[in-house]
């Protein structure tokens, strides 16, 4: 079955999600890997490839060690690899602080914070459909496991898609470290218009 997406879940480093990642890009081998991690930097040119190897330098949010394989993969199989999220995650200075050094929020924050997440999950999808209009083959797109929810904006806004997210015994999706046993399921949405 060909999928317009498939969309493959990100820990964020709890597991080494690029082993996982590598294997669904060498399967599908598309034109486009969107990621959230490489915010809204766009590799589509052997030289930006080459000036984000030399600078080695995403975002204060993400570090480049944290992306080097997957960079470093896509540019040796010519693959286009695009940000698709806002620099910093669209979090200013007093909160990308916090966040990082996992300070406890006030009120005002959670709420600036809850409404970042709904800018990001708009440019997410501005980014994904922008993509879908350009590609000819399924897009690839690796994203945090949260925005993964099925209840979430981006699986309810989006059709003809594969989801391979960590997961634990039970098939429920891992957002999170854990100590439990951890592996992918699959979900697939294709409804008929």
């Amino acid at each position: 079955m060909n999928f317009s997406f498939v969309f493959v879940g990100d820990t964020h480093g709890f597991i080494n999600d690029f082993i996982k990642q590598k294997k669904v890009i060498e399967n599908i081998n598309p034109d486009f890997v969107l990621s959230e991690n490489m915010q809204n930097i766009s590799l589509d040119s052997k030289e930006k490839y080459e000036e984000i190897l030399r600078n080695e330098k995403i975002s204060n949010m993400v570090f480049f060690e944290e992306m080097k394989e997957i960079i470093e993969f896509c540019y040796k199989k010519d693959i286009k690899l695009i940000g698709m999220d806002l620099e910093n995650f669209g979090f200013n200075d007093n909160l990308q602080r916090k966040i990082k050094n996992k300070e406890n929020l006030s009120k005002e924050e959670e709420k600036d914070i809850e409404n970042i997440m709904k800018k990001r999950e708009e440019k997410n999808l501005e980014k994904i459909k922008e993509y879908q209009e350009k590609a000819d083959k399924t897009i690839v797109i690796l994203i945090g496991s949260w925005h993964l929810r099925e209840n979430s904006s981006l699986m309810t806004s989006l059709n003809n898609y594969k989801v391979i997210f960590p997961c634990d015994d039970k098939g429920n999706l891992l957002i999170g470290p854990t100590n439990k046993n951890i592996s992918y399921c699959e979900r697939i949405k294709c409804q008929k218009n």
